[in-house]
């Protein structure tokens, strides 16, 4: 996404109640450059909801699991106050199994932790589809009407007809590139057609108002807005045919196509233009290249819960590195038969969990792998490129195969070190060895073995022995109270750190602040 050019900035609001997560997300991206700001942070549910009411954001961003209101609460209950709110949610992999409810509340993303620019990134794309049509509104496409009789085109208005206006939007996906000359040149061929094709339509010969506006997504992406004082869903069919035989006379193949039945609600426009794309970026779940707009009947139940499960098995056996086991999993969730069963959201959502699992385990194990494999399926439009279910399949289980022979490959990654890395500049969280296991995709019970068998000692023993040695540093060089500085490295009950300090330096946190310096010695 570019640099913002303009026109309305949105707000947004971060519910977490870790704060050195709301910090990552702030410091992400400079949000001003893509069109937004922070309106405010809040640490828990109901602060949360205090500050929607006060402050309305367009954008709330919050953690799954927070005290007072959970993340999934609070979209319920924000979305009373606010039915525009658009939301994302911000969870761990153990929360997967509150998919459900998200799909529900039409999360619109889902950001994993650690935070980082990339999914930021592609955040931002889907929150602007959503808010603006796509950038409809922050694009510089021109609109134009019929050509007058000397040929030239003018500037379409809505005005002429007195706000008694018909729309329609046409979403058009190219499977190569089409891109003739330079964008303008494009817009300008697409106008000249749609101008014959009105000609050429009994219908249209005596509308003043017709117009269409343009809005060149990409190279293979392009949206069109028509409206006129009489537009049918036929004259629509004519137009979108007569599209299609120029395009076949270029020699290029016919476009899929999302498109709209006329309607006469201009405040829907920018909703509907956000749909078509949607239902096109789902294509591969509908019979035909021709796609008319329609609601999706709601996902089912059984067909979720089947879901959810067959992805906590997809991640539980990367956990303890059955990879064939993992493939047959993915197999079996994006398997034809299901193509009927599945919602764009739901689709969307496995995508997205398999894609950002990749993306943990070359991270954790810092893989030198081209990051293309886990961060495509994350783009917008990535679905887009799929006629089959059976297609994006073979794409997404080609992408595990490949992370899996790295790390197949990567004996040499000295694990332990990386775990001690990660200890070392996590510790202040709340991290155990069930959470670290999962963070690099082991067993609990192995990492345990394996952790023991390489160092001598015991897991948790090692997160003690970090905890209480930044809590001896902190006593020489700072002021604090027993209380903050127990939560500053890891723990939240005060009299649970004195036990442990007393236990590894054989002082209590209160003898030791009135000795001058005392005995680092941690045992």
């Amino acid at each position: 996404m570019g640099l913002f050019q303009g026109g309305s900035m949105y707000s947004i609001l971060i519910a977490d109640d870790e704060k050195y997560v709301r910090q990552d997300i702030i410091r992400s991206v400079n949000w001003t450059d893509h069109g937004y700001f922070i309106v405010g942070e809040a640490s828990n549910g109901a602060q949360a909801l205090e500050k929607i009411k006060e402050l309305q954001p367009d954008v709330l961003i919050t953690d799954i699991r927070m005290p007072l209101t959970d993340g999934l609460s609070l979209i319920e209950r924000a979305l009373k106050l606010q039915p525009n709110l658009h939301s994302v949610i911000v969870s761990g992999y153990e929360d997967f199994h509150y998919a459900r409810e998200a799909i529900r509340l039409n999360v619109l993303d889902y950001l994993t932790k650690p935070i980082d620019e990339t999914s930021i990134l592609s955040m931002l794309k889907k929150l602007t589809t959503a808010l603006e049509g796509d950038n409809h509104n922050r694009t510089s496409a021109p609109a134009f009407s019929m050509p007058n009789k000397e040929g030239s085109f003018s500037a379409g208005s809505t005005a002429a007809a007195g706000g008694n206006l018909h729309y329609a939007v046409i979403s058009l996906y190219f499977a190569s590139c089409f891109l003739q000359k330079t964008r303008k040149y494009t817009e300008n061929l697409f106008a000249s057609w749609l101008s014959h094709a009105v000609h050429s339509h009994s219908d249209f010969i005596d509308d003043p108002c017709f117009g269409t506006q343009f809005c060149y997504m990409n190279p293979t992406l392009m949206q069109i807005t028509v409206y006129a004082g009489h537009l049918t869903k036929d004259h629509l069919q004519h137009l979108l045919k007569y599209l299609q035989e120029q395009l076949s006379l270029c020699g290029f193949p016919a476009p899929a196509a999302a498109l709209t039945p006329p309607f006469p609600d201009k405040a829907r426009l920018s909703t509907l233009q956000t749909s078509c794309l949607q239902l096109l970026n789902s294509r591969l779940l509908f019979e035909s290249d021709l796609i008319w707009y329609r609601l999706i009947p709601p996902q089912k139940e059984a067909f979720v819960s089947e879901i959810t499960e067959l992805m906590e098995q997809f991640r539980k056996n990367i956990s303890i590195r059955h990879f064939e086991n993992t493939e047959y999993y993915l197999n079996q969730m994006l398997k034809s038969d299901n193509k009927e069963a599945f919602t764009p959201e739901l689709l969307e959502y496995v995508i997205c969990e398999i894609s950002n699992t990749l993306r943990k385990i070359c991270l954790c194990y810092q893989l030198t792998i081209n990051q293309n494999i886990f961060k495509e399926p994350l783009t917008p439009f990535y679905l887009m490129a799929f006629s089959e279910l059976e297609a994006l399949r073979k794409d997404l289980l080609k992408r595990c195969k490949a992370v899996f022979s790295f790390v197949n490959a990567a004996d040499s990654i000295d694990v332990i070190t990386l775990i001690k890395q990660y200890i070392q500049k996590n510790y202040e969280q709340d991290i155990t060895l069930v959470s670290i296991a999962s963070e690099f995709f082991f067993n609990p019970s192995y990492l345990s073995h394996m952790f023991k068998q390489q160092t001598g000692g015991n897991l948790s023993s090692y997160i003690e022995e970090i905890r209480i040695k930044e809590a001896l540093k902190l006593f020489r060089t700072q002021k604090l109270s027993i209380g903050k500085v127990a939560r500053m490295v890891g723990y939240n009950d005060p009299n649970y750190f004195s036990k442990i300090f007393r236990k590894r330096t054989g002082f209590s946190p209160a003898a030791y602040t009135k000795q001058d310096g005392g005995n680092d010695d941690v045992q």
